[in-house]
């Protein structure tokens, strides 16, 4: 794959093995508990969207609650846009368990804390464009 950021808060993601291109915005980033001990929430809707294969996907990351209520929740939902059809929805934490809903009845899960970890390919820094970044 090959991933390009905007500065414009937009990313590019190309999957060189399937000849797709998936355009995506970013959700925004909150600083908390700066007084203590400090962590990061993500926060706001995300876009998705694959023009070679009419797919696209609203991801709503959802901040906690002032009181009460859990973190690092996220929903989505994936659309067929040529047909308008609603094809899966998802539901869960987006760094735990996240729950996937067809629009066949199936459901599958999948637990993020139980998924490889795979090293990212950068070229050196020397033959990196100036809005590269390690």
């Amino acid at each position: 794959y090959h991933l390009t950021l905007s500065s414009s808060c937009t990313g590019v993601l190309h999957l060189l093995e399937h000849e797709e291109e998936y355009v995506f915005t970013l959700p925004s980033a909150y600083a908390r508990s700066i007084l203590t001990i400090p962590w990061v929430e993500l926060g706001g809707k995300v876009n998705i969207n694959c023009a070679r294969t009419g797919y696209s996907a609203a991801v709503t990351f959802h901040t906690k609650p002032f009181y009460g209520g859990k973190v690092h929740r996220v929903t989505a939902e994936v659309k067929h846009n040529p047909t308008n059809t609603i094809v899966c929805k998802a539901q869960g934490e987006w760094n735990g368990t996240l729950e996937f809903t067809y629009s066949n009845g199936d459901t599958k899960v999948i637990d993020t804390t139980k998924l490889p970890v795979i090293r990212k390919k950068i070229r050196p820094i020397a033959n990196q464009g100036p809005l590269e970044s390690r």
